[in-house]
């Protein structure tokens, strides 16, 4: 943890406030002003301006660079599980008009649930014409 409880600087930050840096110098504004436009406070400005005159740290940046490969690794090895569109032999007709298909096989157990289920629903009364 830093010093002031604050956790550690991101690099996120890191690179916001070296932007923010650059902005200054590039828009001829003094410090006072820019910190007043930008919302920040002139301690922050030069807190900021000393960490960055040694540069992003490099373990920050090697940090972020592993990151994205583990997703990135994360993401091409992500599988799909293949699914059918058969008809179910197992169907059940609920009050309500809705229709539970349940494929072969289909244990005991899950097929008293779903009864059970859809013994507890009300019936659905359509709209009369």
């Amino acid at each position: 943890m830093a010093k002031n409880g604050r956790p550690p600087a991101s690099l996120d930050e890191w690179l916001d406030w070296k932007e923010r840096l650059e902005s200054q110098k590039a828009s001829g504004l003094s410090v006072d002003v820019y910190c007043l436009q930008e919302g920040v406070t002139r301690s922050s400005f030069y807190r900021w301006h000393q960490r960055l005159k040694r540069g992003v740290p490099a373990s920050l940046i090697e940090d972020e660079a592993d990151r994205q490969q583990a997703e990135s690794e994360e993401v091409d090895e992500k599988v799909f599980m293949p699914i059918s569109l058969k008809a179910s032999p197992v169907e059940i007709e609920l009050p309500n008009g809705g229709i539970v298909r349940l494929p072969l096989g289909v244990g005991q157990a899950a097929l008293v649930a779903v009864i059970e289920a859809a013994g507890t629903l009300r019936p659905w009364k359509a709209p009369k014409p």
